[in-house]
């Protein structure tokens, strides 16, 4: 952990501070019951100008910042410094005050604050940027104006009061971690020419509330839960999306259509603020139905058993671990392809600097699972030549001219590298597996998306068969696998731990997240729910597929045709990898 540079005369030596862990490097502070801070640690290369700007929008904050460190007189590698709340980005703002106040929540009257003891004044001092709006919030809750709050209490801040991003802020989803903010592409604001339309921004909590977000109710058409649309708020984004889980942009549009029909309305891109959207039960993910579900109790029971599962190795300098990476596609397949943007080209590219990133700055083993031409090279160029040459290295190796073999040989060799891996006397918590995509999905979605294995799959065993698959040495060696449940549980468990330490680092390298549900166990297509073969059938215990970016959104593809995009990503999948072992990043 990085070192603690003190408040000169905001924070004394005796004083209260409580510390919530936000991602890596970084944490939300309560000092007396008074005072937030963000907690962060500079990049190597910062001065206070750079720091400043990064974390408060402006470098002329610079010399605010370093008179709350004592007057440092520049800012220091490994760290940690103190940012005051009042100066703080709105995103960054909203991240301390979820870490610290896990059970707030946005409702259609305002923000609800869960206290811990702090007065009406500094709690109109976080939410609305000064004191003089207690008064009211006194008024509303029947409090004397000499009166305390008590601890655990539920303070609503009506919406004309509050400041930035909580009046817009969506409320809270499901779990998942605080991410960037995304800005709606053009045309998605609902209502359009009678509001603004304010950025997206991803739920934060640790819990699973969908607090007042849906009301339930029934029409003739059978069981129904109402969500009232939202300032900038669109039918695609703010409900299909959110609440179905589904990305595929047909998927997207038809549900849409459905919605719209059942909710009686006519034109999507003109919906009143507060308009009351039906959607249909069958269709909403199991987090959003009401309490008492079925489905729903089978959910949070899932999450509850996978949630026991957290890595506990350390692993300094990353040594004794093994990093299997797949770079999704190739040869024939070349995967999602939009404007001459091959996917396969542009993920391989990804892992190679992932590769060279690792065995660079580390100790880690690092194997890859296919190969183009004989050796590993990296083109300094953005936009890639193209290629079908990649092969599956498996014993002899597969040249991918068939998609459907050469996934299915990826998972068989990813579990001939645990089984090596752990004969050279390692152990499979010290090996993880990273699948690297890019997504062709609804335009409007933007930014990565991990998958992560799903619990609830069948103990049955499972085995491909075929010429191409016994030629294989990998495959005759293990040619059935199973999992028993607690096994499925535990890779679920071990695998968000994962994907959230990547997710973290994809925020601190201030790349784009998807904003409802970044880390997901399924993949929704019409009426069906699957896991990726690379997933499902996979011995390791830590894997992930990450979805570096949505191809069909043009700024996403312009992203990723340049180098230093790829660069960035790569950076931010070994942070995430340096996180999970436990390594400060």
């Amino acid at each position: 952990m990085g070192l603690w540079i003190g408040l000169a005369g905001v924070a004394p030596l005796g004083a209260a501070v409580e510390r919530a862990r936000i991602a890596s490097g970084r944490a939300a502070l309560l000092v007396d019951k008074r005072d937030l801070f963000l907690e962060a640690a500079p990049e190597p290369g910062d001065g206070w100008q750079t720091f400043a700007r990064r974390w408060t929008g402006s470098a002329s904050q610079e010399e605010a910042i370093s008179k709350a460190n004592r007057n440092a007189r520049r800012p220091l590698a490994g760290v940690r410094y103190r940012i005051p709340f009042r100066l703080l980005q709105d995103d960054a703002k909203l991240a301390v005050v979820r870490a610290l106040f896990p059970k707030d929540r946005s409702s259609l009257e305002g923000w609800m604050h869960r206290t811990r003891g702090e007065t009406v004044e500094v709690i109109a001092d976080w939410f609305t940027g000064g004191r003089a709006a207690a008064s009211r919030i006194r008024e509303q809750h029947g409090l004397s104006a000499s009166g305390g709050v008590a601890a655990g209490s539920n303070i609503t801040i009506p919406n004309d009061l509050l400041q930035g991003i909580f009046r817009y802020v969506a409320p809270v989803l499901a779990p998942s971690p605080p991410t960037v903010v995304v800005t709606p592409s053009a045309g998605e604001s609902s209502g359009a020419g009678r509001v603004g339309s304010p950025a997206i921004v991803a739920p934060a909590s640790p819990e699973a509330s969908t607090g007042t977000l849906l009301d339930y109710d029934e029409d003739a058409e059978g069981k129904i839960a109402v969500y009232r649309l939202r300032p900038g708020e669109a039918l695609y984004s703010a409900v299909v999306i959110r609440f179905t889980g589904r990305l595929e942009a047909d998927d997207v549009n038809s549900l849409a259509a459905d919605v719209a029909r059942r909710s009686a309305i006519s034109d999507v891109t003109d919906i009143p603020i507060g308009y009351p959207v039906k959607i249909p039960f069958d269709i909403l993910l199991p987090e959003f139905l009401p309490e008492g579900d079925p489905r729903r109790l089978e959910y949070e029971v899932e999450q509850r058993l996978a949630a026991q599962y957290k890595n506990v190795v350390e692993a300094r300098g990353l040594e004794g671990v093994t990093v299997v990476l797949d770079a999704g596609h190739g040869g024939v397949d070349v995967g999602a392809s939009m404007a001459g943007v091959w996917e396969s080209l542009y993920v391989y590219d990804i892992a190679l600097r992932v590769k060279r990133r690792l065995e660079s700055d580390s100790k880690a083993e690092v194997r890859l699972t296919t190969r183009d031409g004989a050796g590993w090279q990296i083109h300094d160029r953005d936009v890639l030549p193209y290629s079908r040459g990649h092969a599956v290295l498996t014993t002899p190796p597969f040249p991918i001219t068939d998609a459907i073999i050469g996934v299915n040989l990826r998972w068989y060799l990813a579990n001939s590298l645990l089984k090596q891996a752990k004969g050279e006397g390692g152990s499979a918590e010290k090996v993880v597996f990273l699948s690297i995509h890019a997504d062709s999905l609804h335009p409007t979605i933007r930014g990565a998306t991990i998958y992560v294995p799903d619990s609830t799959g069948s103990e049955a065993p499972f085995r491909k068969s075929g010429a191409a698959f016994t030629a294989r040495k990998e495959v005759r060696d293990q040619p059935t696998v199973s999992f028993s449940a607690k096994e499925r549980q535990r890779s679920e468990g071990l695998s968000r731990d994962l994907a959230e330490d990547v997710i973290a680092a994809l925020r601190e390298r201030e790349l784009a997240i998807h904003p409802f549900k970044p880390v997901r166990d399924k993949i929704y297509r019409g009426r069906r729910a699957w896991v990726p073969a690379v997933l499902r059938y996979n011995a390791i215990p830590a894997k992930l597929l990450l979805e570096v970016c949505n191809l069909a959104n043009s700024d996403d593809r312009k992203l990723l045709n340049t180098r230093a995009f790829r660069e960035r990503m790569a950076e931010a999948v070994v942070d995430g990898i340096r996180s999970y072992f436990k390594e400060q990043v």
